[in-house]
C-alpha cells in the first residue's frame, strides 16, 4: 500500500463495530471466551446438505455456526442479517437513525466479502428444478435479502479475493471513506457450511482426518467452517460527531498477489511478505496467523513473517485460530479480527489449539499454546487466499496511548484517471455454435497465451487472460508494469460450465466425489487469480460478480484504488461465456427474451495520468466518472429511483444496457419513464451480461465519441462509467 503518514490526531479510518458469528459463538466476546476455555468448534455438520455414498463410513465434520442449524438454502442470507443486525446495533445505527443520517446527507456504503454466495441455492435448484432458487443463486438477491429493513440501501457490491475477502473488504471500505466517498462502511463478509465447499477441498486433499495441528510437524490440513461478519467502519471525527465510540482505529492494510499457483501459495511467501510489511506499520503485539495447517500454506506463511519481521519475530505472539473455528473461507480474516478487538479488550490471548511447532522448521515462531494475559496495543491479522490472493490489516486498540502514526493512502490531490489500451474479444459472425449462442472462434485466442497452460481452464479463464493480454499491448506495457498493476475482474455467472459440472457430478456421487479441476476453476475469484496467474501480475487481485454490473463495480473500485494511490495503473476486465442452462434458466425466470446469448471479454488498461505520461502515454480517454447505486425497495419502484439517481448525476450522451432494455423491449417502459425525453441509446442484439456495458464503453473510446454508458441490473441496481476525451 502507497501511502502517507497519519499522524495520531489526524482524522483517519476507525472502527465502531465488530459482529461475528462461528461456530464458538454469536459474538466476538463470546467467541473469545470460549477460546480461552480451550473449547474447539469443530464437530458433525448436519447443515452440510450432501452426505457420503452408503460405503463411505466417513463422517461429514466441519465448524457449523450456531444457532444456525438447519439446511435451508438461505442459510448465508439468515447468517448474514444476524450479524448485520448486531453490528448495526453496537455502532449506534438502527434503521431509524441510519435514515435519519442519510437524509441529513451522509452516505452508507455495504461491501460484501464471500467465496459461496448464493451456492446453497444452486444445489436446491438442481437437486428440484426450482427456479427460485436458481434466481437466488446471484450475489445480488443475497445482498438485498440480507440488507433488508436496515435503513441501507439493498445492494452493495460483491467481492471476492478468496479467503482473503474479509480484509479485502475492509480495505475497500476504508478507501471509499479516505476518498469522501462514503462517510459510513459497512464491510460484510460471510460463508455458509456448505457441500460445495466441503467437497472441494476434500478433492484438492487439503481436508484433515484428524485435528487441526498449525504449524507441527505432523500437520496434515485443514477442515471447513462456517462464519459471517460485520464491521462499521467511518472517520473518526464523524464517530465523534454522532457520538460513537471506536473500538480500534486502522494503521494500515497491504495485499498482493503471489502469481505462483492456483491452490498452491509460493513457498517462499512473497505475496503474503509484501501485504504485512505494507500493513504492518507499526511491530504488532500479536499477529493472527492464516494458519490453515496445510503444509504449505504455513511453511509459506512463517517465511512471510520471516522476511518481515526479521528476528523481532521471535518476541511477537502468534496464535492460529482456524484450529478452533475451522476454515471460515471469505469470513475468515473478518472473525480473526473481532477476536482480535475482543483480546485488545480483554487483554488476552487466545491459544492455538493441538499444536507443539516443529521448531526445526519455525525456530523463530513464538506460538500461543495456553492462553496468556498481554497488554495488545496493536494486533495483525493475516489472509492468504486462493489463486495466491494475500492480505493483511493492522488495527490498534482504542485505548492505546501514546497512538501509532497509521500509515493510509491519503492524497492531498485527487489525480485523473485515464485508459491506456483495450482488448476486445467478441464473435465475429452470426452463426449459432449450440441454439441462442454465439461463441467465439478459437483461431481468435491463437497466440495470446500458453497452449499447455490454458488448455484445462475454463472457458470464461481463458477469456479473462486474452483479454487481459490485449488490453496489455494495447497499451505497451512491459513486464514490470504489469506485474505492479492490479487486477479487477468483473462476471455476473462465472465459470458456469464448470461449476454446474462439478455440482451436478457432486450431487450425483455424494461428497466423496468432484472433480478438483471444476472445482478450483469455479470459485469466484477464479477470474482475477488466472489473470494474475496469466500475466505474472502481483497487485491487488479481485473479482465482482453476481451482477449485470459487475464488469463496471470492477470499474469503479479500480478508480478509487487508483486515485487513492495504492497503484499506479489497474486491468480490469469483464468476462462472460455462455452456457444452455443458464439461458434456459434465464427465459423460464422471464429475465431474457429472444436474443441470444454471447460470449465475450472486455479489458481495460487504466492509469494514473502521471504514471501514463512518465512513460510517454497521453491516454486513449478520460475516465470521467464512476458510480453504483443500489435501490431503496425490492419493487420496480426502487430500481426506477436507483436508474433516476443515476441519471440525475449524469451529463451529455447516454448509452444503455442490460435489464431487458432495448428498442422494442419491456424495460424501454422504465428507461423512457425515468429519463424524461433525454437521448439515450439503447438496443443490445445480444445478451453479453457484464460484458455489454464494457463493450459500450470500448466503443465510444475507439470511435472518440464521449459518453455515458449506464447499466441496470434485475436486482434493482444501477452503474454508470463517464468517458470524455483527453482534451476534454
Amino acid at each position: 500500500m502507497n501511502g502517507n503518514e497519519i499522524e495520531s490526531g489526524d482524522d483517519g479510518v476507525v472502527i465502531t463495530a465488530a459482529a461475528a458469528c462461528c461456530s464458538l459463538g454469536t459474538d466476538r466476546r463470546a467467541i473469545l471466551e470460549a477460546m480461552l476455555q480451550d473449547r474447539v468448534g469443530i464437530d458433525e455438520a448436519p447443515a452440510i446438505e450432501g452426505s457420503f455414498p452408503p460405503e463411505d463410513d466417513r463422517v461429514v465434520r466441519a465448524a457449523q455456526s450456531e444457532p444456525l442449524s438447519g439446511g435451508e438454502p438461505d442459510r448465508a442470507e439468515t447468517g448474514i442479517r444476524g450479524v448485520i443486525g448486531a453490528g448495526l446495533r453496537e455502532a449506534g445505527l438502527e434503521p431509524a437513525v441510519i435514515e435519519e443520517l442519510r437524509a441529513a446527507g451522509t452516505t452508507v456504503e455495504a461491501v460484501f466479502g464471500t467465496t459461496l454466495g448464493g451456492m446453497r441455492h444452486l444445489g436446491h435448484a438442481i437437486r428440484n428444478d426450482a427456479m427460485g432458487d436458481y434466481a437466488r443463486t446471484l450475489t445480488a438477491t443475497v445482498n438485498r435479502d440480507a440488507l433488508e429493513g436496515t435503513g441501507i440501501a439493498l445492494g452493495g457490491s460483491t467481492i471476492s479475493a478468496a479467503c482473503a475477502s474479509g480484509v479485502s473488504s475492509m480495505s475497500l471500505g476504508a478507501t471509499a471513506i479516505l476518498l469522501g466517498e462514503a462517510d459510513i462502511v459497512i464491510a460484510v463478509s460471510y460463508d455458509p457450511i456448505s457441500e460445495f465447499a466441503f467437497a472441494g477441498f476434500s478433492c484438492l486433499r487439503l481436508v484433515a482426518e484428524g485435528p487441526l495441528r498449525p504449524f507441527t510437524a505432523d500437520r496434515e490440513g485443514m477442515r471447513v467452517g462456517e462464519g459471517y461478519g460485520v464491521f462499521v467502519l467511518e472517520r473518526a471525527s464523524g464517530a465523534a460527531a454522532r457520538g460513537a465510540v471506536p473500538l480500534a482505529r486502522v494503521l494500515g492494510w497491504g495485499a498482493a498477489s503471489d502469481a505462483h499457483h492456483l491452490t498452491q501459495p509460493a513457498p517462499d511467501g512473497r505475496g503474503a511478505a509484501r501485504a504485512v510489511r505494507s500493513a504492518a506499520v507499526e511491530t504488532p503485539d500479536l499477529v493472527i496467523a492464516h494458519a490453515t495447517s496445510t503444509p504449505a500454506n504455513d511453511a509459506a506463511e512463517y517465511q512471510a513473517m520471516a522476511e518481515v519481521f526479521g528476528p523481532k519475530l521471535r518476541e511477537i505472539p502468534v496464535t492460529a485460530l482456524k484450529s478452533r473455528i475451522g476454515h471460515t473461507l471469505a469470513a475468515a480474516g473478518s472473525i480473526e479480527l473481532a477476536v482480535l478487538i475482543a483480546a485488545m479488550e480483554r487483554g488476552r490471548i487466545p491459544a492455538a489449539a493441538n499444536a507443539v511447532p516443529d521448531a526445526d522448521s519455525f525456530p523463530d515462531l513464538d506460538l500461543v499454546l495456553e492462553s496468556r494475559e498481554a497488554t495488545i496495543e496493536r494486533g495483525l491479522v493475516v489472509s492468504l487466499g486462493f489463486g495466491g490472493a494475500d492480505a493483511a490489516i493492522c488495527v490498534e486498540s482504542s485505548q492505546a496511548s501514546p497512538p501509532a502514526t497509521a500509515m493510509l493512502p491519503v492524497v492531498d490531490e485527487i489525480e485523473d484517471v485515464v485508459v491506456t489500451g483495450v482488448g476486445v474479444l467478441i464473435p465475429d459472425g452470426d452463426e449459432e455454435i449450440r441454439p441462442g449462442e454465439r461463441m467465439i472462434d478459437d483461431a481468435a485466442l491463437e497466440g495470446l497465451d500458453e497452449p499447455r497452460a490454458v488448455r484445462r481452464l475454463a472457458r470464461f479463464a481463458r477469456l479473462v487472460r486474452a483479454a487481459g493480454r490485449l488490453a496489455v499491448e494495447s497499451a505497451g506495457l512491459d513486464e514490470s508494469m504489469v506485474r505492479s498493476a492490479a487486477a479487477f475482474v468483473g462476471t455476473r455467472f462465472g465459470a458456469a460450465e464448470y461449476t454446474l459440472d462439478y455440482y451436478e457430478e457432486l450431487i450425483r456421487e455424494g461428497l466423496g466425489a468432484g472433480n478438483p479441476l471444476h472445482f478450483a476453476e469455479s470459485v469466484p475469484n477464479i477470474g482475477s487469480a488466472q489473470l494474475s496467474l496469466g500475466l505474472g501480475i502481483e497487485g491487488f487481485t479481485l473479482s465482482t460478480s453476481g451482477t449485470r454490473l459487475a464488469g463496471l463495480e470492477a470499474m469503479h473500485l479500480a478508480r478509487r484504488h487508483l486515485q487513492s494511490g495504492q497503484a499506479d495503473r489497474a486491468i480490469v476486465v469483464a468476462a462472460e461465456e455462455t452456457h444452455p442452462r443458464v439461458r434456459t434458466v434465464l427465459q423460464r425466470l422471464r429475465l431474457l427474451d429472444d436474443r441470444p446469448c454471447a460470449e465475450g471479454a472486455v479489458a481495460f488498461l487504466l492509469e494514473s495520468r502521471s504514471s501514463a505520461a512518465d512513460r510517454g502515454r497521453r491516454g486513449l480517454a478520460h475516465l470521467a466518472s464512476t458510480s453504483i447505486s443500489w435501490p431503496e425497495t425490492s419493487d420496480w419502484r426502487g430500481a426506477a429511483d436507483a436508474l433516476a439517481a443515476t441519471l440525475a448525476a449524469e451529463e451529455g450522451p447516454l448509452r444503455i444496457s442490460g435489464a431487458d432494455s432495448g428498442r422494442g423491449r419491456p424495460g424501454d417502459r422504465l428507461v423512457d419513464r425515468v429519463a424524461k425525453g433525454r437521448p439515450c441509446s439503447m438496443g443490445d442484439l445480444f445478451e453479453r451480461h457484464s460484458v455489454q456495458p464494457m463493450l459500450q464503453i470500448a466503443a465510444a473510446i475507439t470511435e472518440s465519441n464521449p459518453a455515458t454508458v449506464i447499466a441496470r441490473d434485475e436486482a434493482g441496481g444501477c452503474g454508470s462509467v463517464g468517458i470524455q476525451s483527453i482534451s476534454s
